[in-house]
């Protein structure tokens, strides 16, 4: 399908549609903006075109619109999509009260119109505009960001629910890309090409860059912050931890990885029930805990309790300390050094934290962690099975709580184990 790019025009022509000044990357390749309003006009919301019954009442331009989308786009009913969009929605809307400032970022949208448009050049004040015109009864297909699109309709159906207004969802200036006067063929390509091509980043790097989180600013400004004795040599955190590896080989040097690191943070924030926030976004701090105040202790406790066992941390691949499981315990314990901890009985200062963990048996034996921190396995190695949120609560008992046999295990070994 050819293009036709007129060459200049001496004035808008309303005629032909509505006009939007374009930069053009190729000859059917379009950049603009435009309120997002404007664009949910040109492309209904795609759960329309899931609806089977609703489609016999739509006119046969809108059948024909649901039915290209179905066979560009994926389903959003029953998938994960759907709750992807309700998790884009609540960004939106900090984005649009104000809440995220600067930090923040969405894609353009990647519009797909069948037929194709009309561009003219148009002398401006600062040079030439290109113009295109967008038919007034144009329709069009999204080949990317679609689930950013969903987010939109669903602020703008009840507003309300997300502190904000249909207006300021209706006028959000978006990026769009056009793509014009393409066959169906052309736009399932561009769909595989922009949808299955990407990596998606693995937890620790996306953690890194989520400077949004509380815990995550916490852990990142931890690595700058606290120098470590090891030996006769004073070490930077930032080089025992690393940012970028979701698990650490037996050769790497580092200690931990960033996520196992924000672990300890979270739960000495939050005490045991810590755990179970280890993995998504944190909630708000608790009563008399400010993000300076917990940066100020975490670090106090955690520069401590890295010195004194450092040998425990060095030997990693042959002890529990470093585990994910063991280090969120940590932080379970260190949460009673806290000046934040409401319980007074189970108050702890840092000292006594570490004298309490003095006795412990850190190396990698079944006689001492199996059941707690890992088990045996069927051919009678010890691993390191589960993770924080499996093992972390009787870690932390085995670790601080006198009461509970897995104190005495995990310091003098079972009287009941076999070998």
């Amino acid at each position: 399908m050819s293009i036709q790019t007129t060459e200049y025009a001496t004035e808008i022509n309303r005629g032909l549609g509505d006009p939007l000044r374009v930069l053009e990357l190729s000859p059917s390749r379009l950049l603009t903006t435009m309120p997002w309003g404007q664009l949910a006009r040109i492309v209904p919301d795609p759960r329309k075109a899931e609806n089977t019954k609703a489609l016999r009442f739509l006119s046969k331009d809108e059948r024909d619109q649901a039915e290209t989308r179905n066979e560009v786009q994926r389903n959003i009913k029953s998938t994960k999509k759907a709750e992807n969009a309700k998790a884009y929605a609540r960004y939106l809307a900090e984005v649009l009260r104000g809440d995220r400032d600067q930090r923040w970022a969405t894609p353009p949208f990647a519009l797909w119109v069948r037929r194709p448009l009309d561009v003219v050049q148009l002398p401006s004040t600062f040079g030439v505009d290109s113009i295109a015109y967008l038919p007034w009864d144009v329709s069009g297909v999204l080949v990317d960001a679609e689930t950013q699109h969903l987010a939109h309709f669903l602020l703008r159906e009840d507003p309300d629910a997300y502190g904000i207004s249909s207006e300021q969802t209706n006028g959000r200036l978006v990026g769009v890309e056009i793509y014009h006067g393409m066959d169906l063929v052309a736009a399932r390509q561009i769909f595989h090409d922009r949808n299955l091509l990407g990596v998606i980043p693995n937890k620790t790097v996306a953690l890194a860059s989520d400077s949004a989180n509380v815990a995550t600013r916490i852990t990142l400004a931890l690595l700058d912050k606290i120098e470590v004795r090891v030996g006769a040599k004073v070490v930077n955190l930032k080089d025992l931890v690393s940012v970028r590896q979701r698990q650490l080989g037996a050769s790497d040097t580092e200690w931990m990885t960033l996520s196992t690191l924000r672990s300890f943070v979270i739960t000495m924030i939050f005490g045991k029930a810590g755990f179970d926030k280890t993995s998504g976004p944190l909630p708000a701090l608790p009563e008399g805990c400010t993000e300076e105040i917990a940066l100020a202790e975490i670090q106090a406790a955690l520069s401590e309790l890295l010195t004194r066992f450092a040998s425990a941390f060095e030997r990693r691949t042959t002890t529990v300390i470093a585990s994910p499981a063991v280090f969120s315990a940590l932080g379970a314990v260190a949460h009673r050094t806290a000046s934040w901890n409401k319980d007074p009985q189970q108050s702890l200062s840092v000292n006594a934290m570490l004298e309490l963990l003095v006795d412990v048996h850190w190396e990698r034996d079944a006689r001492y962690w199996d059941g707690t921190a890992g088990k045996l396995t069927a051919s009678g190695a010890f691993s390191l099975a589960g993770g924080v949120k499996d093992n972390g609560s009787k870690t932390t008992s085995a670790l601080a709580d006198p009461t509970s046999p897995r104190y005495e295990w995990i310091r003098h070994g079972r009287s009941d184990f076999l070998i």
